[in-house]
C-alpha cells in the first residue's frame, strides 16, 4: 500500500514523496497512540502505596522513547538525503524551501512526542478514576480527617504586634492575639486560651484542588464543631472518611464512634488520643530519648517487631491516611497541575524547532558549511561567555548575540541582493537559521533586565506602580504567549527567507 502511495506522490507530489511524510506519519501516530496506551495502562493506582516507589518506571520510557526517536531519525535522513531537488537544481516553486522546512518541523515535533503521549496517558488514567466533582468531595472529606490524625500544629510568634506564622508545609493562619517578643505555648481562639498543642491548633493535609482560603474555612469550621460540641456531624465526617478508606480496602482499627472517643477531650482538647496516619511511625532509636526534651509517647503508640525483625513504633490507633493522602494527591494534582499543558508543550516545540533548522540548513548547503558553521557558533558562544564573566553584566551576552546576529543577516541578504558568489556565504546561512529562535528570547532577557534595573534604582519612589515594574510584571505573566509568538514569528520568518534560500541556490559557487 505504502509502495504504491509513494510512487503517486512521485509523480504528483515529489516533496511528500521526498519526505516520506506518509509512512513517516503513520508510524509517528502509531508510536504517539503506544506511549499513549502504554501510559494509561501502566499507571493504575494501587491505593495500598505511600510514597513513589525507588524503581522509577517513567525513567526507563523516557530512556525507551529517546532511543526509538532517534532510530527513526536516523533511519529517515538515510532516506531523506537521498534526493536533494535544491542540489539538483530541479524546477521548484518560490514556497518550496518553506513548504519543505515545514513538513521537517511536523515529523520532527512527531519524533519529540512520545513521552508527551504517555503522560497524557498516565494523567488521564488518574483523571479517569473520579469526576472533579467527585475528587473534590472526597479530597475535602480527607483534608477534614486528616485534622483529627498525627501531624504538626502552627507556630505561633508574635513580633511587633502582628502574628507571624510559619508553619510547616499545608498549614493554615489560625486565630492568634496578645502581644509578646517570645514563643508562647498557648494561643487564643474565640476569647480562650489553649495551649500550642491542643487538637484546635492542627494543620491539614491539603491537595492543589483547594487553595489556602479554602483550607483556612475548613479549619475554622472543624475547629468551630469541635468547640461546639457538633458531634453528629463530626461522627458523620469520620464515616464517610473510613467509608471512602473501606472502598479502597485499607484497613483502620477504629470506627466512627471509637474515632469521635477518642479525640474529644472536651473543653480544651489537651489530652486528645493520637491517631495515627498509618500502623507504623518510624524505626524505633533508644537513643533517641535519651535527650529529656523528647518523651516517647507510651500511651497511644508501642513497640513491636515487623516482618523483618526490625523494631518500629507502632500507632496503638490508626487509619490509612498516608495511603490516601498520597493517592488522592495524585488524582488532585492530574485536574489541577498536570505535566502536559498548552505550556510545557512549547518544549517539544522549541526542540523540533530547533532540529528542524539544522537538517533544513544541511540540506540546502553543504557538510562542508554545515560543520564550519557549527564551530563558529561554538566559538561565538564561548567568546560570548567569556566576555560575560570579564563584564560581569546581565547584557553582554544577548547583545553580543544580537549584533551577531544583525552581521549575518546583513553577509546574507547581502549577497543574494547582489547577486555575487556564494564564497562563505553558505556558512552565514547557517549561522542565520540557527542564531534566529533564540532573537526574541534573548531580547526578552535584555528588556526585562533593563526594566527591573531601571525600577530597582526607584526603589524608594512606590516602584510597585512605576510603569517600568508594571511592565516587567506584564512581560513575566505573559511569557508563554511571547515564546508562542516567537514560534509564530520565526514561521512568518521562514516564509520569506524560504524564498531567498531558494534565489541563493541559483548563485554561482565562485
Amino acid at each position: 500500500m505504502f509502495k504504491s502511495i509513494q510512487q503517486r506522490l512521485l509523480l504528483r507530489h515529489p516533496l511528500l514523496w521526498n519526505t516520506k511524510i506518509v509512512p513517516m506519519g503513520v508510524l509517528l501516530l502509531t508510536l504517539s497512540l503506544c506511549f499513549f496506551i502504554l501510559g494509561f495502562a501502566l499507571n493504575g493506582i494501587s491505593f495500598e502505596e505511600s510514597h513513589r516507589n525507588f524503581f522509577d518506571f517513567d525513567a526507563t520510557l523516557v530512556l525507551l522513547a529517546i532511543v526509538i526517536s532517534l532510530l527513526v531519525l536516523i533511519l529517515w535522513l538515510v532516506h531523506y538525503f537521498k534526493n536533494n531537488v535544491l542540489k539538483s537544481f530541479y524546477p521548484t516553486s518560490k514556497y518550496h524551501v518553506f513548504k519543505e522546512w515545514g513538513l521537517i518541523f511536523v515529523l520532527c515535533f512527531g519524533l519529540t512526542t512520545p513521552i508527551f503521549w504517555y503522560n497524557l496517558g498516565k494523567e488521564t488514567r488518574y483523571r479517569s478514576y473520579f469526576s472533579r466533582e467527585e475528587l473534590e468531595k472526597r479530597c475535602a472529606t480527607l483534608r477534614a480527617g486528616s485534622f483529627f490524625l498525627d501531624g504538626s500544629y502552627s507556630y505561633h510568634e508574635i513580633d511587633n504586634n502582628a502574628v507571624v506564622e510559619a508553619a510547616a508545609a499545608d498549614t493554615v493562619i489560625v486565630d492568634s492575639v496578645e502581644t509578646n517578643s517570645e514563643v508562647r505555648n498557648y494561643f487564643m481562639y474565640r476569647g480562650k486560651k489553649y495551649k500550642n498543642t491542643s487538637l484546635l491548633n492542627k494543620n491539614v493535609n491539603s491537595y492543589t484542588i483547594f487553595d489556602k482560603k479554602s483550607d483556612s474555612l475548613a479549619i475554622e469550621k472543624l475547629k468551630f464543631w469541635l468547640v461546639s460540641q457538633q458531634k453528629d456531624s463530626l461522627k458523620q465526617l469520620f464515616t464517610d472518611y473510613l467509608k471512602i478508606a473501606k472502598e479502597h480496602q485499607l484497613e483502620s482499627n477504629i470506627n466512627a464512634e471509637k474515632w469521635l472517643t477518642l479525640i474529644n477531650d472536651y473543653p480544651l482538647f489537651e489530652k486528645s488520643h493520637t491517631i495515627g496516619p498509618q500502623m507504623t511511625n518510624d524505626e524505633y532509636f533508644p537513643e533517641m530519648y535519651n535527650n529529656q526534651t523528647v518523651v516517647r509517647d507510651t500511651i497511644d503508640r508501642y513497640i513491636a517487631r515487623d516482618k523483618t525483625g526490625t523494631e518500629q513504633e507502632f500507632y496503638k490507633y490508626y487509619v490509612p491516611e498516608k495511603q490516601l493522602n498520597f493517592n488522592y494527591g495524585r488524582m488532585a494534582d492530574a485536574y489541577i497541575d498536570p505535566d502536559i499543558t498548552i505550556e510545557t508543550l512549547i518544549i517539544p516545540v522549541y526542540f523540533a524547532l530547533g532540529l528542524s533548522l539544522l537538517i533544513l540548513s544541511f540540506r540546502v548547503t553543504s557538510g562542508r558549511s554545515w560543520l564550519i558553521g557549527l564551530i563558529a557558533v561554538i566559538i561565538l558562544n564561548i567568546i560570548l561567555g567569556i566576555c560575560s564573566a570579564i563584564i560581569t553584566s546581565s547584557f553582554t551576552y544577548g547583545i553580543g548575540y544580537c549584533i551577531a546576529f544583525i552581521i549575518v543577516s546583513v553577509l546574507f541578504f547581502n549577497t543574494v541582493g547582489q547577486n555575487r558568489t556564494k564564497g562563505y556565504s553558505g556558512v552565514v546561512l547557517n549561522l542565520f537559521l540557527w542564531l534566529l529562535p533564540g532573537l526574541i528570547p534573548l531580547l526578552y532577557e535584555l528588556i526585562n533586565s533593563y526594566l527591573s534595573m531601571q525600577y530597582s534604582a526607584d526603589y524608594a519612589v512606590n516602584f510597585h506602580n512605576s510603569k517600568a515594574y508594571l511592565f516587567v510584571q506584564w512581560m513575566e505573566d505573559h511569557v508563554f504567549e511571547i515564546n508562542w509568538a516567537n514560534i509564530f514569528l520565526i514561521g512568518m520568518a521562514m516564509l520569506l527567507i524560504g524564498k531567498k534560500i531558494r534565489l541563493w541556490r541559483g548563485i554561482a559557487e565562485a
